[in-house]
């Protein structure tokens, strides 16, 4: 399980380093402000790694909980872009909290 939680954290770090190397920095983001379509059609699908990363680590946060479950993102990754298909008007951040807040 330390495994892979060491290769979640490299490939994290490895992302914003190819990011950086690119030398495109990402505009900051209102989440409290977008909405399902907004984030799933506006965003690169390159860019939408660390957003998701950070929407995970808010609402682990929110649940005292410092566990990174890469099975576990996933899945809730996988159940935030279903909720947004069917709710695209929805505010991420409140999709974002049905799917990672359990």
């Amino acid at each position: 399980m330390k495994s892979a939680a060491a290769l979640c954290f490299v490939l994290l770090v490895g992302s914003f380093h190819a990011a950086n190397a690119q030398k495109t920095a990402l505009p900051p983001v209102d989440f409290s402000a977008m909405t399902c379509d907004q984030f799933w059609q506006k965003t690169p699908p390159n860019d939408r790694g660390p957003f998701l990363f950070w929407l995970s680590g808010y609402f682990g946060h929110k649940n005292n909980s410092a566990v990174l479950d890469p099975t576990g993102f996933s899945e809730k990754t996988s159940s935030l872009s279903q909720y947004c298909a069917k709710q695209p008007s929805d505010n991420i951040l409140s999709a974002a909290e049905k799917a990672f807040a359990n």
